[in-house]
């Protein structure tokens, strides 16, 4: 098969697979990237083929050579961008999105430093040379480092793919679980360019360039597909997700709704109907015993002011009144001081720094959710609660140096279980992850957007 066709399908097999993560996640970043690194590299192959013409000036050939390398450097950037988000779009690490908009600003600047100081220039090293009309005598041993940065872009795929590997290894049960077939996929491509070593290597009768490469371009195919499929189980995982939340969330409706009826009837109900019963007696009581009948009506008052307190402790338990006076900061230190054990709040926010009322309730019910946890699985441990504002994202974490979780600790029936909590963050489309510290212990991160500040 010609390698034009090879490159072709190639480019289609890119192309195809990040349109359809796209289509089937248009929020993903993944799958976002998957789609600009085919995008990419169908740009680098048009201008490659623009700059083989014989009849090309010294001029456009330099400026088509550099968008290509460009291009298909920056490919290998997004590949790598792909590989730190696989396959929810979320990297584990803040350090592996500045690698890749590390290696993304390589791309940018080494065919620029050949570009200005090399005084010749050609597509690849069998391609006809052209002079460099842009080249600055002066600038010339930046050539030499553009070409030097150039030439590790193999590495850079290498890198990629060791970021999912430690992403995988440090992962928890569902990280490692989602990871598995990309993990799986690229290591049937490692054995494929592993042989494509081989071959090169040994010096088989076979001329090399038979067997290279198909077999490069074949694993270069490969690639996007089992990203995709990765992308894919994820899509069904959060479909099932999606149903189990729906599930959850009507049964803890149901279950709240008759503990409140439960709280109501046996508590505020019962002293409405026995101070009724007191009214009624002390009208009978007005006018024959007095005395009676006014110490009948303070009783009165005792019962409706009990039922005024068991109330205010009912909506209190449902969304505490500071919450929406003072805000999310206030109620949370508010909740802390009331607990037995001594937690620590950090925050740099102040009264006037206010989210969605809806993303401070989450927000506060996940906090004190999450401290209640620590302090019953953790006991005498400590435990620090960080809420901040990061790119118009409320970012809140419970830690603590306890023992930590275990490696697929159970999600826990009921709204006050993690699934609750998962549930509640991202109704609200926020993000929930509950991780191993690295010193030990457990730590809880939730991330809203705190729209309506």
């Amino acid at each position: 098969m010609p390698a034009d066709v090879l490159i072709g399908i190639v480019l289609v097999a890119w192309l195809a697979s990040g349109l359809a993560a796209v289509c089937l996640t248009p929020r993903n970043t993944a799958a976002r990237t998957l789609l600009l690194a085919g995008l990419l590299l169908a740009a680098s192959a048009l201008a490659d083929s623009l700059a083989a013409d014989p009849d090309v000036g010294d001029l456009p050939f330099a400026l088509l050579r550099t968008a290509g390398w460009m291009s298909f450097l920056g490919a290998v950037a997004a590949i790598v961008a792909t590989l730190a988000r696989l396959p929810d779009g979320a990297a584990d690490r803040p350090w592996h999105v500045r690698l890749a908009g590390g290696l993304a600003v390589l791309a940018v600047v080494a065919p620029l430093l050949e570009l200005v100081g090399s005084e010749s220039l050609a597509v690849d090293e069998d391609g006809v040379v052209h002079a460099n009309p842009l080249a600055v005598d002066a600038l010339e041993p930046l050539a030499g480092l553009g070409a030097a940065v150039r030439v590790t872009e193999p590495a850079w795929v290498l890198l990629g793919v060791a970021v999912l590997v430690l992403r995988w290894r440090s992962g928890d049960a569902e990280r490692r679980r989602e990871l598995s077939w990309a993990i799986r996929s690229i290591a049937l491509l490692a054995c494929l360019l592993l042989l494509i070593v081989v071959v090169e290597v040994s010096g088989l009768p076979i001329p090399p360039e038979r067997v290279f490469v198909p077999l490069f371009l074949l694993a270069l195919a490969l690639f996007p597909l089992a990203l995709l499929v990765g992308i894919t189980r994820r899509v069904r995982v959060l479909e099932d997700h999606l149903v189990e939340s729906r599930e959850r969330l009507v049964s803890a409706e149901d279950a709240a709704r008759r503990t409140l009826e439960r709280d109501l009837h046996d508590g505020v109900q019962q002293q409405l109907v026995a101070a009724l019963s007191l009214v009624a007696l002390a009208s009978r009581q007005a006018s024959r015993r007095p005395e009676e009948a006014r110490a009948t009506v303070g009783e009165v008052g005792q019962r409706i002011q009990d039922a005024i307190t068991e109330l205010r402790e009912l909506v209190r338990g449902l969304r505490p009144p500071v919450l929406a006076d003072a805000g999310l900061v206030a109620a949370v230190e508010s909740r802390l001081t009331g607990l037995p054990a001594r937690v620590e709040l950090e925050t740099p926010l102040g009264p006037a720094d206010r989210c969605a009322p809806a993303v401070e309730a989450a927000a506060y019910f996940v906090a004190t959710e999450a401290v209640t946890n620590a302090l019953k699985h953790a006991p005498g441990s400590r435990v620090v609660v960080r809420i901040d504002l990061v790119d118009d994202r409320l970012c809140l974490e419970v830690a603590d140096d306890g023992p930590g979780l275990p490696d697929d600790p159970p999600a826990g029936p009921g709204p006050s279980g993690l699934s609750g909590l998962r549930d509640r963050v991202e109704s609200l489309r926020g993000t929930f992850a509950v991780v191993r510290a690295p010193g030990g212990g457990t730590v809880l991160r939730a991330s809203f957007p705190a729209g309506g500040r």
